[in-house]
């Protein structure tokens, strides 16, 4: 490996895509082991807007190409829609974080596998030097998604093999293994999977399900509303808001991830195939010691000058699902909040927050507080045993994620 290698982002407009592409162009892990970055993505970006780091000659060389729509055609098509990526036959490293949240379960399977195998055919096609894929699960690959979860924690990497069936056919990631193992057999790359739960992470246009983004701007708006703003920033004040959720979500234990952890661990792994390939799946978490959302709730409100309180009341939660809330809350959910006052944004010059926010999984969103009431911590001793970073505060990604997301005018 060195300097001829190119790494490929798939979906690198998103929470995960776009930390890969920020933390190869660091350059992470050091200078001269990729001389090329390529981001795909769907969605149109402005590099001027993207808030990664500028060119420089250290850096590797970053080309974007947006408008490719994976869904579109098979892998021979995509192949020939990718001829718009320069020195593509020399791409060596993908890293796939692409999801289409689709409502009915087993259509979203069928898509998104849709999707990956034209990836992978593509560069089967025209990529004769790859030599790692990576990509990211989750912990619905676990069924957090079935009420009150599958298994005890800490959840361990071979537990996913023990998914019930039927838990299991409404999940892409068995499919994914499927697929890369059949494909990588006789060939000279390897693969991983990573299992995030929570990710806290920037956007610099918005994505269907950032919790950090949709906490932001609740949050700001809050304060905004009661008079507290960046000017005050560091002045105590006795402005309460409470935790948007119910208080088993509040005290249920989760091992949430920031962004540039998961992306430095997939490239970290990408350049390791020798321990990290072969298929294996590793748990990422910032910390190996879990936390609640209720211990970190107040130190989220305190950077938006707001003093972070329980829940008012327990509501039901019984059998809830993803997306589900209780027949009533005690106060407007974040994103019902939104909605009453989004205009102060446009009356501040922040039109960009409304547009770049949170999308289609505002609900699911509202719901985190009210249905993730069990425990559900990751087990990290393989993830150590791989001799990548120790332990970091899980509350430093959500404050970098607010100072970027205020940088890029999506917060008060």
């Amino acid at each position: 490996m060195g300097e001829s290698n190119h790494a490929i982002v798939f979906g690198a407009s998103g929470i995960i895509g776009w930390a890969v592409v920020n933390e190869l162009l660091s350059p992470y892990p050091s200078i001269g082991l990729f001389s090329k970055v390529t981001a795909i993505t769907n969605r149109p970006i402005n590099l001027s807007e993207s808030q990664w780091p500028e060119s420089a000659s250290h850096r590797p060389d970053l080309q974007l190409v947006s408008g490719i729509d994976l869904r579109r055609g098979d892998g021979s098509a995509l192949a020939e829609a990718l001829k718009r990526v320069k020195d593509v036959e020399k791409v060596t490293h993908i890293f796939y974080l692409v999801f289409t949240a689709v409502e009915d379960d087993i259509e979203e399977v069928s898509t998104n596998l849709r999707m990956f195998k034209n990836v992978i055919q593509a560069h089967g096609l025209i990529s004769p030097n790859l030599s790692f894929v990576a990509f990211a699960g989750g912990t619905r690959g676990y069924g957090i998604y079935t009420p009150g979860g599958v298994f005890t924690p800490p959840l361990t990497e071979d537990m996913v093999n023990e998914l019930p069936v039927k838990s299991a056919n409404t999940v892409v990631y068995p499919a994914y293994r499927k697929l890369l193992d059949a494909a990588s057999k006789g060939k000279n790359w390897t693969w991983c999977e990573v299992c995030p739960d929570a990710i806290i992470g920037f956007t610099p246009n918005g994505s269907q399900f950032s919790l950090a983004l949709h906490w932001a701007q609740y949050l700001s708006l809050w304060a905004y509303n009661h008079g507290i703003g960046p000017e005050t920033s560091g002045i105590s004040t006795t402005v309460q808001i409470p935790f948007p959720g119910n208080v088993a979500g509040a005290n249920s234990l989760f091992s949430p991830v920031s962004s540039g952890t998961l992306a430095r661990f997939m490239i970290y792994a990408s350049l390791r195939p020798e321990i990290c390939g072969g298929g294996q799946l590793f748990n990422v978490a910032d910390n190996e010691t879990p936390c609640k959302y209720g211990d970190i709730w107040p130190r989220l409100a305190s950077w938006f000058g707001l003093v972070g309180v329980g829940p008012i009341e327990d509501s039901s939660n019984d059998n809830l699902k993803a997306g589900e809330l209780p027949q009533t809350t005690p106060i407007l959910t974040p994103g019902e909040y939104f909605a009453e006052h989004m205009g102060k944004f446009v009356e501040l010059g922040r039109a960009n927050a409304i547009s770049g926010g949170v999308g289609a999984g505002r609900r699911q969103l509202d719901s985190v507080g009210y249905w993730l009431t069990f425990d559900r911590q990751l087990n990290l001793k393989k993830l150590r045993r791989t001799g990548f970073e120790g332990d970091k505060d899980p509350v430093q990604g959500w404050l970098e994620s607010f100072e970027m997301f205020r940088r890029a005018g999506l917060i008060l």
